[in-house]
């Protein structure tokens, strides 16, 4: 037999072995890696190229502030706004950069740097990141949506919407984005939530929601809410909903000035608050649609500024990202019965998205 061949064969089979794992992206499967762990997004300041992730292990209650500089030498860039885990990779949106950071989540460390520019070099400045089908989908402040293959890790396809969308959420075969016009509020706000198709990756229609909306999620049921944050003026904030298979908008009562929210458990824990007015969580119950806590913090913990929120969807503990936009902000780990179980001090600048690894 030829020795060359008999040394290929092992080769080949290495080979298409560490092709096979590099191209394993199930995002139903557990990725080992070092333990039970938060990972916490920190937004930084603008212009101060200071976003960070850090680490905190939940066994050995240690705090890593550095844990992406640590492993890749390098910062993270300037403003990250969104983090998200689908199968074995980390998807961060880098906006001011113009970059999607895609980091491998066992271990931390960076595989790939997707630049986010227009045409003439500048930063698309990525905004919001949705999963789906073996596919990221990022809302950016060109007016558009970029759609990036997870195994090719190449942008594959865009579509435009309207003026600098924000929040994105994903049900069924549609994709709805909230375009803000946040960069033109000289000349007025966008209104409209703009609805895509999955397959086609073309813009459907625009739904008139309210001036300036923000933050989109879908319940089970395929509702769409969105958090409408008005003008700063004489347009209030409104928490508003699009019912599956109706078009219509429906503005929820009792809800006043809603910013960021997550829904868990068909539950919608949303920030409320008017700037330089104290921040409250509210929970709204998706299915029976009502309003079912005005004030989820039951201990008496008091939170001055929430700047995002995030839920451990096994264990139903929530976490809030507090800062005063000057110092290392504050994350706060909340029981299903609103009672503080601890206080992660000084997690960085801005802390925002968290998420939790078994």
């Amino acid at each position: 037999m030829n020795k060359k061949r008999v040394y290929l064969y092992p080769m080949l089979f290495a080979a298409v072995l560490l092709w096979s794992c590099a191209n394993n992206d199930n995002p139903g499967e557990e990725i080992p890696g070092n333990g039970k762990a938060l990972l916490i997004l920190n937004e930084g300041g603008m212009g101060m190229n200071n976003a960070t992730v850090a680490r905190y292990d939940l066994e050995k209650e240690s705090l890593n502030p550095s844990y992406f500089l640590g492993i890749n030498k390098r910062g993270l860039g300037d403003v990250a706004n969104d983090m998200l885990q689908y199968g074995s990779k980390i998807y961060i949106a880098v906006s001011k950069s113009g970059t999607v950071e895609v980091v491998e989540a066992a271990t931390g460390k960076s595989i790939r740097q997707i630049m986010m520019e227009t045409v003439s070099g500048v930063s698309k400045e990525p905004r919001r990141i949705a999963a789906y089908g073996g596919k990221i989908y990022i809302t950016s402040f060109d007016d558009t949506v970029t759609r990036i293959d997870t195994l090719s890790l190449a942008i594959d396809g865009s579509v435009t919407v309207g003026m600098d969308p924000e929040g994105i959420a994903i049900h069924g075969n549609k994709i709805y984005v909230a375009n803000s016009g946040g960069l033109n509020w000289k000349n007025g706000y966008d209104n409209t939530l703009s609805v895509v198709d999955l397959t086609t990756l073309t813009e459907e229609k625009k739904i008139e929601v309210g001036t300036n909306p923000g933050a989109v999620q879908a319940d089970s049921q395929g509702d769409i809410y969105l958090s409408v944050t008005g003008n700063y003026g004489d347009e209030p904030g409104t928490f508003k909903v699009i019912r599956s298979g109706k078009g219509t908008v429906e503005t929820i009562a009792g809800i006043d000035a809603p910013q960021k929210f997550v829904i868990s458990g068909n539950k919608a824990y949303i920030i409320t608050g008017s700037y330089g007015e104290p921040n409250k969580l509210v929970v709204y119950d998706c299915l029976k649609e009502e309003i079912v806590s005005h004030s989820f913090i039951s201990d008496g913990t008091v939170i001055p500024i929430m700047n995002n929120v995030s839920v451990d969807p096994s264990s139903g503990d929530l976490f809030i990202a507090s800062t005063d936009y000057v110092h290392p902000g504050d994350l706060y780990c909340l029981d299903k019965a609103g009672k503080m179980r601890y206080r992660l001090s000084a997690v960085g600048m801005n802390p925002s998205v968290v998420l939790v690894q078994n």
